[in-house]
């Protein structure tokens, strides 16, 4: 376990030093993630990773060749190094390890908005400028729908909530009216 802490940070420091715009964290941060789903969502890429009759150089080999032109190219020989290693298997504590420093490095904000309905772009652009504007930080932004909001929306920046949603409103009336 001590040694696997030791080697995510290894491999996240890695990553974290290559990066020093919030588009270069943008791209190794998607590659990331791609790599990770594809490793858990797909039974034959995962037993192709692990296998243990297939030469390392052989899966590198196929790794290089599939991503090699839509993946940053640092992620690329970080990955690389981690298929060598056999260490597929921290990939996803490595990505965790990699936000956390590259958030405190570039000055990103995490921002999650849910509303009642699809926005159109226009719209998502004014949100995410200003929310961009008033934390006066570069921001990572996630756009959901909830159906069963019934208005309002809510925003999550890092780990605090804002919630504007109609129906918050209506239950917050409510226990002030109860306790009347």
């Amino acid at each position: 376990m001590k040694q696997n802490l030791k080697k995510i940070n290894i491999y996240s420091n890695l990553l974290n030093d290559a990066v020093n715009t919030f588009d270069d964290f943008n791209s190794v941060n998607s590659g990331l993630e791609n790599f990770s789903i594809a490793l858990k969502g797909d039974l034959a890429i995962n037993t192709f990773f692990k296998s243990k009759t297939i030469e390392v150089s052989e899966k590198i080999s196929l790794f290089e060749k599939a991503v090699s032109s839509s993946m940053n190219e640092i992620l690329v020989e970080v990955l690389k190094v981690v298929i060598e290693n056999d260490d597929t298997n921290l990939i996803q504590d490595v990505s965790k390890h990699f936000t956390l420093l590259s958030k405190k490095k570039l000055n990103i904000a995490f921002v999650e908005v849910v509303s009642s309905a699809e926005m159109d772009n226009s719209l998502k652009d004014d949100i995410t400028n200003s929310l961009s504007e008033l934390v006066n930080k570069k921001i990572n932004i996630d756009f959901n729908v909830d159906k069963n909001l019934i208005g309002g929306l809510k925003i999550k920046v890092d780990d605090t909530l804002y919630d504007s949603s109609l129906q918050t409103k209506l239950e917050n009336a409510k226990s002030k009216l109860v306790g009347v």
